[in-house]
């Protein structure tokens, strides 16, 4: 367990998302963080709706990388309610005791806040940013961002270690500062086919 799964105080609910613990992540990137939300919003709203389709497909391995996939994004951005409950979910899918579908709806609950939350502070951002310049070219922060995790990706490519899947899209905003847009997308590409050996080949070129 980490220092952040610690429970809150009796009375007091856990946030959906602990976000100091995800901007000490990130090396205290605020805005780094803010666009890693941003993308965990538009990529992972329909998430539970996949994993459920697929429990009821009986495509118990498509089930099974939905929520390990989540389980790593939530864990990215420090939601740990939701990663708490993709973890059980992900237990139970692999023989472990328990009612898929009951640690499904669990799951759905965690995520639903998640979002809300999300929406919630994305609503009031731009509120609060309205008619603001935006910057055209990525900070020098966003660079180095994604310096370090192109070569964790580069680490984790070669040695055909499947989490490459998860940090090439929670990390997709400092990648995209480091490699450029085109680039990144052939990259994320191939890692998705899960076309390891080009994907690190396209890294390194």
């Amino acid at each position: 367990m980490s220092p952040h799964d610690v429970d809150p105080a009796p009375g007091r609910e856990r946030p959906a998302v602990n976000h100091a613990g995800g901007i000490a992540r990130l090396m205290g990137d605020g805005a780094l963080f803010a666009r890693v939300l941003g993308r965990f919003r538009n990529e992972y709203r329909q998430a539970a709706a996949g994993i459920r389709d697929a429990l009821a497909s009986g495509d118990t391995p498509l089930a099974l990388r939905l929520v390990h996939t989540l389980k790593g994004a939530a864990g990215m951005i420090e939601a740990v309610p939701l990663r708490q409950e993709a973890h059980g979910l992900e237990q139970v899918l692999r023989g472990g005791d328990g009612d898929a579908w009951q640690r499904l709806a669990r799951l759905e609950q965690a995520l639903d806040r998640v979002l809300l939350e999300l929406d919630m502070a994305a609503a009031s951002t731009a509120v609060a940013t309205a008619g603001m310049p935006i910057a055209e070219t990525p900070a020098e922060s966003d660079r180095d961002a994604g310096k370090e995790a192109a070569g964790r990706l580069a680490t984790l490519l070669d040695d055909g270690n499947g989490d490459a899947v998860d940090l090439v899209r929670e990390a997709a905003a400092a990648l995209t500062a480091h490699l450029g847009e085109q680039r990144y997308r052939r990259l994320a590409d191939a890692i998705e086919a899960f076309d390891f050996d080009g994907a690190l080949a396209l890294l390194k070129a």
